[in-house]
C-alpha cells in the first residue's frame, strides 16, 4: 500500500514538473517572438487571399500608404503621429492565426500591411499585403 502510494505520489510529481516546464518553454516563445517567420507569413499571405474581396479597415485599396509614409514603416522605426492615425486593430480572425504577441505588443493593419508594433509604437515586424513589396 505504501509502495503504491509513493508511486503515485511520485508520478503526479513528475507529470506537475513536465508540465511546468512545458508552460515555461511556451511563455518564453511568446515573449521572444518579435518577428515574423515564413509560416506567420504564409498564414497571413493565405488569410489575406480569403479575405481579399472585403478587406478590412487598413488592409483595403484605399488604405494604401503614400511612397513617403512607405518609406516610415520599417523595422525598428517608431510611427509618427501622421501613420499613429493609421494604425488599425489586426482582424480578430487573423491574430488568432499567429502566435501571441509578447507583452505590450499587438498586430496592426496599417496601409495594407500587417505589422507588429509595441506600446510606444516601435514597429517590430511587418507583412507587405496588397502592394509590390
Amino acid at each position: 500500500m505504501k509502495t503504491h502510494r509513493l508511486l503515485t505520489a511520485t508520478a503526479a510529481a513528475i507529470l506537475a514538473l513536465t508540465g511546468s516546464a512545458v508552460l515555461a518553454q511556451d511563455r518564453g516563445n511568446q515573449q521572444g517572438h518579435t518577428q515574423f517567420d515564413e509560416h506567420d507569413q504564409q498564414v497571413t499571405r493565405d488569410w489575406y487571399s480569403q479575405n481579399q474581396a472585403h478587406p478590412p479597415v487598413g488592409l483595403r485599396n484605399q488604405d494604401q500608404l503614400s511612397a513617403d509614409e512607405e518609406s516610415r514603416l520599417h523595422e525598428g522605426a517608431v510611427l509618427d503621429k501622421g501613420l499613429q492615425k493609421k494604425v488599425h486593430p489586426a482582424p480578430p480572425d487573423l491574430s488568432r492565426r499567429l502566435p501571441p504577441p509578447p507583452s505590450n505588443h499587438r498586430y496592426v493593419a496599417i496601409g495594407g500591411h500587417l505589422a507588429l508594433i509595441d506600446n510606444t509604437f516601435q514597429v517590430k515586424a511587418v507583412i507587405h499585403l496588397n502592394d509590390k513589396h
